[in-house]
């Protein structure tokens, strides 16, 4: 029984700092912008940074159900985006009117999504994206040369509790959109060994 507690401690250990959540899946906090909430969330505003319309659709609602299962309630950001540039550069939508429309929604934070096809991988050798992931093969290494998608994903606190976090979702052998589901388990079950949501019963 001790045994079995130490591993499982360990494992939630390792998945703070970056660990497969299964055999293709994982998610690699960014240290500095990440911390552990005090409260959980009771109400976030999802937003998809894409400028594909039904991009972002497919990841809001993937992250809208990931959040409801665990009783967080959501606003989904179609509505948010009016009057909002899309900067798919810098993760965001243009500040002051996603900010003030998500707080008369009702939202304690955002949750930013950047999808893998935001800024497609450009093939070639050491074409490099963030925190390990390549679209081909890595000349320092013959020995994983798997072709991995990086979805990002940001929460901006709308509170006083300065809850942030930040992570990259990696997912070897992208099935593109069909990913979406997959990534918003990866990133809210890292949310909840935070704080941010509670752990899935």
């Amino acid at each position: 029984m001790r045994a079995g507690r130490i591993a499982a401690l360990a494992c939630a250990a390792a998945l703070v700092a970056g660990c497969a959540l299964n055999s293709r899946t994982v998610v690699r906090e960014i240290d500095d912008a990440s911390k552990s909430a005090t409260s959980p969330l009771a109400s976030v505003a999802i937003v998809a940074v894409d400028r594909d319309a039904g991009a972002r659709r497919l990841w809001e609602d993937a992250f809208a159900a990931r959040f409801a299962a665990r009783g967080v309630a959501t606003t989904k950001g179609e509505g948010l985006l009016d009057g909002a540039s899309v900067d798919t550069d810098a993760v965001t939508a243009d500040g002051s009117p996603v900010i003030a429309a998500a707080r008369k929604a009702g939202a304690e934070a955002i949750v930013f999504i950047r999808p893998p096809n935001a800024v497609p991988v450009e093939p070639g050798r050491s074409a490099y994206r963030w925190l390990d992931a390549r679209s081909g093969p890595d000349p320092r290494t013959e020995l994983d040369t798997t072709p991995v998608s990086v979805t990002e994903v940001r929460v901006f606190d709308l509170t006083s509790k300065a809850r942030t976090w930040r992570a990259m979702v990696l997912v070897r052998f992208p099935q593109g959109a069909a990913d979406a589901g997959e990534a918003a388990n990866a990133a809210v079950a890292a949310m909840a060994l935070r704080g941010f949501v509670p752990v899935a019963r």
